[in-house]
């Protein structure tokens, strides 16, 4: 259509500026054959004029024209790539966006290469036997480099020939490796590892995985039921934990107050002990000290007390009275009072 519209402007710019002058000249022809009244059509060409094969010759020329240009210029737009078919064959390129002139034997088929979404709803199992349904959102995009093989493999029906099958496959296998509770927890790491099973299987065939995005897991009533009386067990569980723990942390202070009583007590005993030691000591000392004064001073006095002083001590302490008896002696007298019966 463009093509056409193209043709038409040509058209009136290049015979549209003389038809004035046309009608005019042909008017004066008319006049001296004497045709006056013969219809007369500025816009239709002199070799055309009354010539219905000529005209019918000229459609099919423009119509060919068309034609022509309409199958040798090819706009691939943005988001795509052109696989040029010569005669059905694929070759092994691919046109970029923008404007391409081919030959009337080829064709281009467009392939896109923007980013696609794939969503897939399966029941798997977990590797603990439960039924879970999943719902799963796969962004891909089909390699550039290789639109052309992607389409000669599989044409333009990728998407249910290869990716949604895999997915689905792979979808079965993941959960299989995880518990259902895991399959909650470690969310993350179940869609890297999907992510990375989808990209080795489908890179082979020009196909990349960007982001796999689990957008919903539906598991069994029986499966919640179980969950809710695990909760339920675990809280009364976490109950008499902490139960256990301040009746152990009770019986731990009470140790710690025995232990320090304890010492309390031993500190006291050491320190009277102690206070007993350093006085037995003391007065050890102290007798010690008295016993080798007194010794001293025997000693002193025995140095000085000579026989003559005895006899001197003896006559002090004498009364006056004659004794009974009196013995003598080479070395002393010995004066014994021996009292007699009356």
């Amino acid at each position: 259509m463009i093509v056409a519209g193209l043709l038409a402007v040509g058209y009136v710019f290049f015979f549209g500026r003389n038809t004035d002058s046309k009608r005019r000249s042909r008017s004066e022809e008319h006049s001296e054959s004497g045709d006056s009244e013969k219809e007369d059509n500025p816009l239709i060409p002199n070799f055309i004029e009354g010539k219905p094969a000529r005209i019918v010759g000229l459609i099919i020329g423009i119509l060919f024209v068309v034609w022509l240009l309409a199958a040798t210029i090819i706009i691939v737009p943005a988001g795509h790539r052109g696989v040029l078919l010569t005669l059905g064959k694929v070759e092994e390129l691919n046109l970029p966006e923008g404007l391409h002139l081919i030959v009337p034997w080829q064709n281009v088929v467009m392939m896109p290469v923007m980013i696609q979404k794939a969503e897939v709803t399966e029941s798997t199992a977990s590797n603990d036997l439960q039924e879970i349904t999943t719902k799963l959102a796969v962004h891909y995009k089909i390699n550039e480099a290789l639109a052309w093989k992607v389409y000669q493999t599989m044409r333009t029906d990728y998407l249910h020939l290869l990716i949604e099958p895999v997915i689905m496959e792979e979808l079965k296998a993941t959960t299989a490796d995880w518990t259902a509770e895991h399959l909650i927890i470690e969310r993350p790491l179940v869609v890297i590892q999907l992510t990375d099973t989808l990209d080795k299987r489908l890179q082979p065939f020009g196909i990349e995985i960007l982001t796999v995005n689990i957008i919903d897991f539906q598991f069994s009533p029986e499966f919640w039921e179980a969950i809710e009386r695990k909760v339920i067990a675990s809280q009364d569980a976490l109950a008499e934990k902490n139960k256990v723990e301040i009746s152990r942390f009770q019986q731990l202070q009470n140790i710690i107050n025995a232990e320090g009583q304890y010492n309390v007590t031993v500190i006291r005993a050491n320190a009277e002990a102690q206070q007993k030691i350093i006085a037995a000591s003391a007065e050890a000392q102290r007798i010690t000290i008295e016993a080798k004064a007194q010794s001293e001073a025997i000693r002193i006095i025995n140095e000085q007390v000579t026989p003559e002083y005895i006899n001197y001590l003896r006559w002090l302490r004498w009364d006056g009275k004659l004794p009974d008896v009196l013995v003598t002696g080479a070395d002393s007298d010995l004066l014994i009072s021996i009292p007699t019966v009356p």
